[in-house]
This record gives C-alpha cells, structure tokens and sequence, in this order.
C-alpha cells in the first residue's frame, strides 16, 4: 500500500515532518505533493487536484486507488475485502438543480466549471449529473488514471481562491459525475467506504458495532472530546492494532 499526502497551507508546519516520521518508524510508504494548496472545511478540490497529479506521475501502478479526505480514520479488517470484491464505490444520487434542500445546490448551479463540464462531456444534460458522498471513494487504477485527467482538466483553476465566498463541495459532484461518464449512466456503484457516525456525541458500543458491520468511519466527531470514554477506547483499539501487526 502507498499512501499519498497533501498537507494543506493552514495545517500544523509540523506536520509533514511528523507524519513523515511516523510512516518510516511504522515501515510505511508515503509520498507528499510538491504543492501546498489551500483547502477549507468544506472543500479539498485543490488538495485533491495535487493528488492526481502526484499519483499519476509516480512511477507505480496500483490495484486500487482510495480518496479519503480525512487523516483520522476508524478501518476495520473488512476494508480489504470490500476493496477487493468491488469496482467502484461512490456516492451514486442523481443530482437536480431544483434540490432546494441541499444547501449548496445554488453555488453549483452558478458554478461555471460545472457548466463547462455538463456542456462538454455530458452534451447539455444536467440530468446526467451525479451527486453523493465522496470520502472513501474507491476505483481500479486504469479507471483513476482517465478519472484524473478530466478531473484536473475541469477543476484545477483558481476558482475559490478567487471568489472564495463561493466555495461549496464541488467534488462531491464532480467525482461522482465524472465516475459515471467513464462507466455510463446505467452504472451502479457500491456505497463509498468511510462513512460518518450518526451521532453527534459518539458512544463506545457505537465503535464496537460499527466495527462488528465491518464499517470504516471519520472519527473527528469522537476526537474533538479527549476525556470522553469513546476517546479512551479508540486510544486502547489503536494501541491494540499496533501490537497485533
């Protein structure tokens, strides 16, 4: 496994550095992007853009290619599994512009990469449009490799660096869109592999069933707390996992 890091403008200077030193301790390979771009809550387009760019240009080929969008990660033992015995997975909704639920449906509908986009490679059709859940994303390498290149074409610009009271999560657009152009219309994904505790304060029973499904899940939720008894058990699940491998 090869991991690829892009280490925003506003994280810790230290973290590179740290990271790094883990990954040699603990015999990983890791590779970093060149560049640094800026990223915000609610968007990493930019960080993903770098990460294309680092990955094609690696001199490796891969099984399957995971986008996750958080560094804090829960993975059970079933994660290899799902990898293995499926193709895709993505979010898979078929996105309308008269979604007016969803609180970013107005910036995506006024954003000109996506209308250059839909009137490309999608002949007009808004309808041909996907959207949903992109964190733990998953594709074969060739799949990426094409995926890459359209995704850089479109959406590496500077965009929300300019007009930064514009930024939405375009990506969770965008891959899965572009996912669906590569594989056809019709194609149906797989559910993507990080999901997101429901709760907004996490139980330990919830990581001990959330494990026992086979879920892999953000735990940025669990981490902002440190005394809680959920903290405490992802500290004593970590250092149970390290000394079994």
């Amino acid at each position: 496994m090869r991991h690829y890091f892009h280490v925003s403008l506003e994280s810790h200077p230290d973290l590179q550095s740290e990271l790094t030193a883990f990954a040699e301790r603990e015999g990983h390979s890791i590779v970093f992007t060149q560049r640094q771009q800026p990223t915000w809550r609610v968007c990493t387009a930019y960080a993903l853009c770098e990460l294309i760019k680092t990955a094609l240009a690696d001199q490796h080929i891969h099984d399957k290619v995971l986008i996750h969008t958080d560094t804090d990660l829960l993975v059970s033992g079933k994660a290899k599994d799902q990898l293995q015995n499926h193709r895709i997975g993505c979010g898979n909704n078929l996105f309308k512009f008269s979604n007016v639920r969803w609180k970013w449906t107005e910036k995506a509908k006024a954003d000109r990469r996506i209308q250059r986009f839909t009137q490309e490679m999608l002949d007009g059709d808004v309808s041909k449009l996907r959207s949903g859940r992109v964190c733990g994303a998953f594709m074969p390498w060739p799949v990426f490799q094409l995926f890459g290149v359209i995704y850089n074409h479109y959406f590496k610009d500077d965009y929300f660096k300019k007009k930064p009271q514009r930024v939405w999560p375009v990506t969770e657009i965008a891959i899965p869109s572009i996912l669906h152009f590569l594989e056809g219309q019709d194609a149906v994904f797989q559910r993507p592999l990080i999901d997101v505790p429901k709760e907004k304060k996490v139980p330990r029973k919830a990581i001990d069933r959330l494990l026992q499904k086979g879920d892999q899940f953000g735990i940025k939720k669990i981490g902002r707390d440190t005394d809680s008894e959920a903290f405490q058990h992802l500290m004593h699940l970590q250092a149970q996992a390290a000394e079994e491998a």
